[in-house]
This record gives C-alpha cells, structure tokens and sequence, in this order.
C-alpha cells in the first residue's frame, strides 16, 4: 500500500499541468498594425488582404501542432486567435471553428492533401466576417 502511494505521489509530482495538452486552451496570437487601420487607400487594403491570407496558414500550422500533441482530440474545437496591435493597446478575438471533418482529414496524409484548401478558405472567410 505504501509503494502504491509513493508510485501515485511521485508521479503526480513528476507530472506538471503544462504537459498535459488537452487542458491547455487553444490560443494563438498574431500581430497587425494594418487590421486597425482606416482602409480607405488601395494601397491599405492591398497589404491587409496579403497580412490576412496569411491567418488562416498560421491557424492551420497552430491546428496541426495542436493534433500531434494530443492525436485523441477527435471532437471540434475552437482556435482563440488574438490580433493584436504591436504597442498591444487593442486586440480584436476570434474564435475559429476546427470541425469534426478536418480534425479527422488532418490524421491521414491523404486526407489532409485533399482537406487543407478548404480549411484555409473556410478558416479566411471565418475571420474576415469576424471583423
């Protein structure tokens, strides 16, 4: 009984809650000056579009670390995506969606070579109707 106690002592002491994935929330963080800027100029509005279309690939990135340390995850999950300003005096959130169906498609090669274009175009058009 004592070697039992010990043993379940020692490892939950081993055992710190940061190791343990699924428990961590599901956040990223991405930088823009150009998201809280007035986009009136063509110029302006051609650098966010460029700024934005790089999300949606840092989000993906994010979903595929997330599914290698816990590949149990099998049910959707929401991504918290901070854009914040560089001097961090505002910050816009956005809960992105990952579904069941891209969870699954990213566990296998195949799937996710026929899945990852819609999720970055699904992923896009999710953030900029958040705006």
């Amino acid at each position: 009984m004592r070697k039992q106690l010990f043993f379940l002592f020692f490892l939950c002491t081993s055992l710190s809650w940061g190791q343990i994935s699924f428990l961590t929330p599901y956040e990223l963080e991405l930088q823009s000056t150009l998201a809280y800027e007035n986009l009136e100029d063509e110029a302006n509005q051609l650098q966010f579009s460029l700024e934005a279309q790089q999300w949606p690939v840092q989000v993906l990135r994010y979903v595929l670390m997330r599914l290698q340390q816990n590949p149990f995850v099998t049910e959707e999950f929401y991504v918290n995506v901070r854009i914040f300003h560089p001097d961090r005096s505002r910050v816009i959130h956005i809960q992105v969606p990952v579904n069941k169906r891209y969870i699954e498609a990213f566990k296998t090669e195949e799937g996710f070579n026929s899945n990852y274009y819609d999720f970055l175009q699904d992923t896009y058009d999710w953030m900029m109707s958040r705006l």
